[in-house]
């Protein structure tokens, strides 16, 4: 992974544990900086911390509240953005309550388009970047009582397409990273649980992830050498879309 982002620096949201944080940790790895936004400081700052390197820095905002967002990212400098906040809940649809839907899609959808808007100054700045959206397989194919969230996630693989279409004049690419179940610490229990083995089943590989194995794929869609493709989503699954 060393020196595929030497000079680069990333914007990740989400950035504090879970998948964000994992991503931030192969963005220094990697050679990049990391810019890690999220809500929780302390949390944040003990990410960054840990990570190699001494060029990161944090930035702290809610990505559901645009202004703020727009404020605290205004004359920052970064060359990518890994947009990855996000949150889930498990209903049916018809079942969902109402401030439920409210806040995931104020997160997910909304939260993932302040960024990207809040973002491309910067990126025009640059003379151009990448931006990776994280979406789902869910995104593609629901599941029972998932609905919310794959609704978001599907919102976001068309997201995707229209900023690429839109942002290419200006030199930067936007694609999507669509990961299956991934196992970390704040869904290790719901995974392991008799309702995770069944899932299992769904996986062609009959088995989730580990945060290791989206990072190929996430290094592939942030390496400047990448630089004709867009408008993509990648789907790391185990081959749970490709199955009925």
């Amino acid at each position: 992974m060393t020196g595929q982002l030497n000079g680069k620096r990333i914007l990740v949201t989400g950035a504090a544990r879970g998948l964000g944080a994992a991503f931030c940790q192969t963005i220094a790895e990697a050679g990049g900086s990391v810019l890690a936004l999220g809500r929780d400081q302390h949390a944040l700052a003990a990410m960054i911390k840990g990570l190699p390197g001494d060029s990161h820095d944090l930035v702290i905002a809610d990505v559901a509240k645009s202004h703020q967002l727009s404020a605290q990212l205004s004359g920052q400098r970064f060359d990518g953005l890994v947009n990855n906040a996000g949150i889930a809940i498990s209903s049916a649809l018809h079942e969902s309550a109402e401030d439920d839907v409210r806040r995931l899609i104020d997160i997910n959808l909304l939260g993932s388009l302040w960024t990207l808007q809040a973002s491309v100054p910067a990126l025009k700045a640059a003379g151009g970047g990448v931006i990776v959206n994280i979406a789902s397989v869910l995104g593609h194919r629901p599941l029972p009582h998932t609905g919310i969230y794959a609704m978001s996630k599907a919102a976001i693989i068309q997201m995707t397409r229209a900023a690429a279409l839109e942002l290419a004049r200006d030199n930067i690419r936007v694609n999507a990273l669509a990961p299956g179940y991934v196992i970390t610490d704040l869904n290790r229990d719901f995974l392991t649980s008799d309702a995770g083995v069944n899932l299992q089943k769904r996986t062609a590989l009959r088995r989730f992830a580990n945060p290791a194995e989206l990072m190929p794929a996430l290094l592939f869609l942030l390496n400047p050498a990448n630089s004709y493709m867009t408008g993509e989503t990648l789907t790391i699954d185990g081959g749970m879309s490709a199955s009925l």
